[in-house]
């Protein structure tokens, strides 16, 4: 690694972690003498991961990992899983229909895309695999923000802003509002040109068993290929059909 993007504090946390690899509990003293800190900083390092939950101490004062790391895990669990379930059926989409399709989820204040399948002779997109994209002006976006609470929307609008891409990006908080109010009433979302110019894309929740949002489906396609309501509504139906087949094999119940 270039020494100008290295941060010791950083490594120092990191090397702590690592040793959970191979020991499921250790002692401040062993710790000490398999990384060779100076006391002072190692208790800063400790204290600071143990404030923030990925490690803990156990009723004889061992550390071991905490409850943070395993929310991680399952993080990259379910990821790993809507994948898996998703990606079959939107390769053999891609292939039929020659769209774009992604699988995005929410990480944190950021929509991700996690997967993309398009084919050889279409468009392909400023979109990357593990690139966060706008929620405002995304159809993947946009699916996800309809189905969240209404403070974790502003919370992502007060992080990342509005910002205008194209002549029908939405810029003002009414406007996204009564956009997602639309959305789910119909149970898709629309990005008539709001991201990239020339371009529009259907996209579509998955729900959880608690009509929770974990992940939207979107396909892409040239204005020319999505040209009308009637055109976007066929490929709007069919990915709903698709988001809830994927729902009940993830194991999710329920009505939406």
């Amino acid at each position: 690694m270039n020494p100008h993007y290295h941060v010791s504090t950083i490594q120092r946390a990191i090397d702590v972690l690592n040793l959970f690899k191979t020991h499921s509990k250790l002692s401040f003293t062993s710790i000490q003498e398999m990384l060779g800190f100076n006391k002072s900083t190692l208790f800063r390092v400790l204290r600071t991961l143990e404030y923030n939950r990925y490690l803990a101490r156990d009723k004889n004062g061992l550390y071991e990992l905490g409850i943070s790391v395993l929310v991680l895990g399952n993080q990259v669990s379910r990821i790993d899983k809507i994948k898996r379930v998703a990606g079959g059926y939107l390769k053999s989409l891609c292939d039929e229909t020659h769209f774009t399709f992604h699988i995005g989820v929410l990480d944190g204040l950021e929509v991700v895309i996690i997967d993309k399948h398009y084919p050889q002779n279409s468009i392909n997109t400023v979109s990357r695999i593990g690139r966060g994209v706008p929620a405002h002006c995304t159809g993947q976006g946009k699916a996800i923000l309809a189905y969240l609470p209404s403070d974790e929307v502003r919370k992502i609008i007060d992080h990342h802003g509005l910002k205008r891409y194209t002549p029908h990006t939405i810029t003002t908080v009414d406007e996204l509002f009564w956009e997602l109010e639309r959305i789910r009433e119909r149970g898709y979302a629309i990005d008539n040109s709001e991201h990239e110019k020339h371009t529009r894309c259907v996209a579509v929740p998955i729900l959880n068993s608690y009509n929770e949002v974990e992940a939207a489906i979107s396909l892409t396609g040239l204005t020319l290929d999505l040209p009308d309501d009637e055109t976007i509504t066929h490929n709007a139906r069919m990915l709903m059909d698709l988001a809830e087949q994927v729902r009940m094999d993830l194991g999710y119940k329920g009505q939406k």
